[in-house]
C-alpha cells in the first residue's frame, strides 16, 4: 500500500531558490521553491499546496506507490510503527541521505552503491529524488552579494525564532521610517529574485515583508533596550524599575506654539498688608489689548490681579479678567491666570516699581503665568479645551506677555 500525502509530500518534493526564469513567487523565510519529482512542476514551497498537488499529480496517475490520502498509521504487531513510514528491508535500515561516504553518497542496504550515487534497493520514490539531489549538490554555487559585512549562509544561519502572535512589549509599533531603516536589503545569490534583510541591532536575516519586520523589532531584544534609552523619562536622574510597565511607555512631548500677545494697563497697587502667606497686594486693571492666530480685540476694565509678595519678593500671580473681540457681534471671553513672578531680590524690587521697570531687561527675571479661557460663544467654544504659557514683562504700569498654545 502507498504512503499516505502526509509521509510522502517531503519525499516528493525538491527544494531550491528560484531562479530568474521561475515565476514563482517565493513567500518563505529562505525564498525556496520546490519541484515535484514525478511531473517537474515548480511552485513556491507551501506543505499544504504541495499535498493538494500530490493527490491530483498527473505524473501519479496509475503509479503503484501514489500517495493516499492521510490517515491514522498502522502500528506493526509490537505496537511501534515504521519510524519513516517506510517497511523496513530484508538486508538492513533504510538508506539514508549522508553516512560514512560523505554527503551526496547513500549507501545501499547492503553496502553497495550504483555509479550514478542511486541506491539500487530503494523504494521507487527515493531513487528520482536521489538522482534530483546529486544533481544539484554537483551544481556550481553562485557567488551571494550581499551587505558589506555579508550575512551568514542558509547552512550557517540560526534558526529563526517562533513569531509570538502578541508582542510582550508595550512600545509603540514603530513608523514605517524606522523598519526601513532598522534593516538592510540585500540579495543573498544574484539569481535571486525575492530580496532578503538583516536586523541592525540582532543581525537576523529573514525575507523582506514589512509587516514582520516591523513584528520583529517588537521582540527584538536590542532595539527594545535601545528603544527605552531613547525614552527621555529612562534618562532622569530617578527612573521607574526595570520592568515596570510605565518604563516601556513612549508618551507624546507636548509642543509650545506662539498664539497671541497681550497688553494690559494697570492701576497703582493696593497695599492689602501682611497676611500669614506674605505681603497681600490687589492690582485693578485699567484695560487693554490683544491680537493673535484666531482673533483680536480688547481687554475689558474691571479685571484685577491678587499678589501675594514673599520676603524674597518673588511675587504669585493670580488674575482673573475679561477679553472683547472685534466681532459683530463681539463675542466675551474670561480669561484665567496664575504663575509667578521670580529672579534675584535686587532685580524683583526693581521691577515692581513701577518707576524703575522699564529700565530692566526682562531677560533678568521670571514672569511665567499659566492661562485657561471660557466662554459659551459657539463661534470660540474650541478656547475651552486649550491651554497657555505666559511669558511676560513689566513695562511701568503696564504688563506685556506673550501666550503659546500647549500643543
Amino acid at each position: 500500500m502507498g504512503r499516505t500525502v502526509d509521509q510522502e509530500v517531503h519525499a516528493a518534493f525538491v527544494e531550491f531558490r528560484a531562479k530568474e526564469d521561475d515565476k514563482v513567487r517565493c513567500v518563505v523565510y529562505f525564498c525556496l521553491s520546490v519541484q515535484c519529482i514525478y511531473c517537474q512542476q515548480i511552485r513556491a514551497k507551501n506543505t499544504s499546496r504541495q499535498k493538494q498537488h500530490l493527490l491530483e499529480c498527473p505524473g501519479l496517475r496509475g503509479h503503484p506507490n501514489a500517495p493516499q490520502p492521510s490517515q491514522p498509521a498502522q502500528a506493526a504487531p509490537n505496537g511501534i510503527g515504521p519510524p519513516n513510514g517506510y517497511p523496513g528491508t530484508p538486508n538492513g535500515p533504510t538508506a539514508t541521505p549522508s553516512g560514512p561516504s560523505g554527503p551526496g553518497t547513500i549507501p545501499a542496504p547492503n553496502g553497495t552503491l550504483m555509479t550514478n550515487g542511486v541506491n539500487p534497493h530503494a523504494t521507487p520514490l527515493q531513487a528520482p529524488l536521489q538522482a534530483l539531489q546529486n544533481r544539484a549538490a554537483m551544481a556550481t554555487p553562485v557567488q551571494a552579494t550581499g551587505p558589506p559585512s555579508a550575512p551568514p549562509s542558509a547552512a550557517s544561519r540560526p534558526t529563526p525564532k517562533p513569531k509570538s502572535k502578541n508582542s510582550t512589549s508595550s512600545l509603540p509599533a514603530p513608523p514605517l521610517d524606522d523598519v526601513h531603516a532598522a534593516f538592510v536589503e540585500f540579495r543573498a545569490k544574484e539569481e535571486d529574485k525575492c530580496l532578503s534583510v538583516q536586523c541592525i541591532y540582532c543581525q537576523q536575516v529573514r525575507a523582506k515583508n514589512t509587516s514582520r519586520q516591523r513584528q520583529h523589532l517588537l521582540e527584538c531584544p536590542t532595539y527594545l533596550s535601545v528603544m527605552k534609552d531613547s525614552i527621555p523619562a529612562n534618562n532622569l536622574l530617578h527612573t521607574f524599575p526595570e520592568g515596570d510597565v510605565a518604563r516601556s511607555l513612549q508618551i507624546p512631548a507636548p509642543t509650545l506654539e506662539l498664539d497671541f500677545r497681550m497688553s494690559i494697563k494697570m492701576n497703582p497697587k493696593v497695599n492689602v498688608g501682611a497676611g500669614i502667606w506674605g505681603q497681600r497686594e490687589w492690582v485693578s486693571f485699567i484695560g487693554g489689548q490683544w491680537a493673535g492666530r484666531w482673533g483680536k480685540g480688547i481687554v475689558l476694565p474691571g479685571g484685577q490681579d491678587t499678589q501675594l509678595v514673599t520676603k524674597d519678593s518673588a511675587t504669585n500671580l493670580s488674575a482673573s479678567f475679561m477679553l472683547q473681540t472685534v466681532d459683530d457681534p463681539p463675542a466675551f471671553i474670561v480669561v484665567r491666570t496664575d504663575g509667578w513672578l521670580t529672579g534675584a531680590k535686587d532685580v524683583l524690587e526693581k521691577v515692581i516699581d513701577s518707576n524703575m521697570a522699564d529700565g530692566v531687561n526682562p531677560g533678568s527675571y521670571k514672569y511665567r503665568v499659566n492661562l485657561s479661557m471660557e466662554t459659551g460663544d459657539e463661534r470660540y467654544t474650541f478656547l475651552n479645551t486649550l491651554m497657555w504659557i505666559g511669558s511676560g514683562c513689566r513695562r511701568g504700569h503696564e504688563v506685556i506677555f506673550d501666550s503659546f498654545r500647549v500643543n
